[in-house]
């Protein structure tokens, strides 16, 4: 056993000595040991799976150490590690979060309204709605897995959460719209074989078959796609104001949404070029184009965290609080209100997007995010 974790384990166990509990929080705040921390964290957890939940005690101490240790390297910018918050959050899911609840920020509810009525709001489910050429739709969710009948001739197959064409030389020139409401995702197999994944509150537009030389389709919001590679059949995703990506043949991340400052796209392999009314420009793998006001600036981008969404991941890393609640909205169909200015919070780590509102309204609070949530109205008053 490590010092480290002997240390730990007094702690839990109330038999270390008031300057053991300090030289634990100092090695804490210093980061140092993370990963063993975490490890701990992990094996104390498992260690109650059995139980109904674990003791308020245990919860508390296990709490007490995340909070009162992290909290002290907090600069005035206040930067959230949802790493560790997400930690504390499966403690406290764990425990019941009774000895939380009894020390915890005063947090403001509309009368009549339960308490937890968070807990109902839930994230991603597999849905979309496909548009056909004549204006028709079909919500995916009514239909039997199989081939869907349509009046071009494009063969469109319905699986687990996908839609595929088969490609179709003979098939009537058309364009169908797969549209993804709040908290939905889908996966599209366009008719050359190239793959599209599709984030919440989306919509691609494409011909139902690529018998022109470009192949040409419309984005907004945010899509991970790998195109299938034909030389003589250049790529081509538009997005807003006259803005497009060319491609050969690649994978490459695309965020449009209306609400961000800049439409991003993030190359993870093979070469794509980003076309403003007024620049064009290469991108490499690792490299990142954001095009504001018909300009492109280029960095460096951490790959991971871009298609974290498509993992089933939240990541972000040093992210403004604005950017994060968008992320929040898009998810769980939800409205973010500030009351009081954009506070300046910001966020890093990551944690699964399989959490329920609550806990992460749990994470907010503990990090001192103060709000109220009426309805699916979610008020950030700080």
């Amino acid at each position: 056993m490590s010092h480290f974790e002997s240390l730990f384990r007094k702690s839990l166990e109330n038999t270390g000595t008031e300057a053991e509990q300090q030289e634990l929080m100092e090695l804490i705040a210093r980061s140092q040991h993370d990963e063993e921390l975490l490890q701990l964290l992990d094996e104390v957890i498992a260690a109650t799976a059995d139980e109904k939940a674990m003791s308020d005690q245990r919860a508390g101490e296990i709490l007490a150490i995340i909070l009162h240790a992290k909290t002290k390297s907090r600069t005035t910018n206040r930067f959230v590690n949802m790493r560790w918050w997400a930690a504390a959050a499966s403690v406290l899911l764990l425990a019941g979060a009774a000895w939380y609840f009894m020390h915890r920020p005063t947090v403001s509810t509309p009368k009549g309204m339960p308490a937890l009525a968070m807990q109902d709001i839930r994230p991603v489910s597999r849905s979309a709605v496909l548009t056909f050429d004549d204006g028709s739709e079909v919500v995916l969710d009514s239909l039997q897995h199989g081939n869907i009948h349509n009046n071009t001739g494009a063969v469109i197959h319905l699986g687990q959460g996908t839609l595929a064409y088969t490609g179709n030389k003979n098939t009537t020139t058309a364009y169908n719209t797969l549209s993804t409401p709040r908290g939905k995702l889908f996966h599209l197999v366009l008719p050359d074989g190239s793959e599209v994944w599709l984030n919440a509150a989306s919509s691609l537009r494409y011909p139902v078959s690529f018998n022109n030389k470009e192949r040409v389709v419309e984005l907004s919001g945010e899509a991970y796609f790998e195109v299938k590679q034909a030389a003589t059949h250049p790529f081509r995703v538009k997005t807003s104001e006259g803005n497009e990506i060319r491609v050969l043949g690649t994978g490459f991340n695309v965020n449009a949404y209306t609400n961000e400052t800049a439409v991003t796209t993030t190359l993870l392999h093979g070469s794509i070029q980003v076309v403003s009314a007024r620049q064009q420009l290469m991108l490499k793998p690792g490299q990142q184009a954001a095009v504001a006001n018909a300009a492109i600036s280029l960095q460096p981008a951490d790959t991971s965290q871009v298609v974290a969404w498509k993992e089933g991941m939240f990541q972000f890393d040093n992210t403004g609080i604005q950017q994060v609640m968008n992320q929040l909205e898009r998810w769980y169909d939800i409205k973010v209100i500030y009351e009081n200015g954009v506070p300046d919070i910001r966020f890093g780590g990551k944690m699964e997007r399989d959490l329920d509102l609550r806990s992460i309204l749990r994470i907010l609070e503990i990090s001192n995010v103060h709000y109220r949530l009426e309805e699916r109205k979610l008020i950030i008053t700080q």
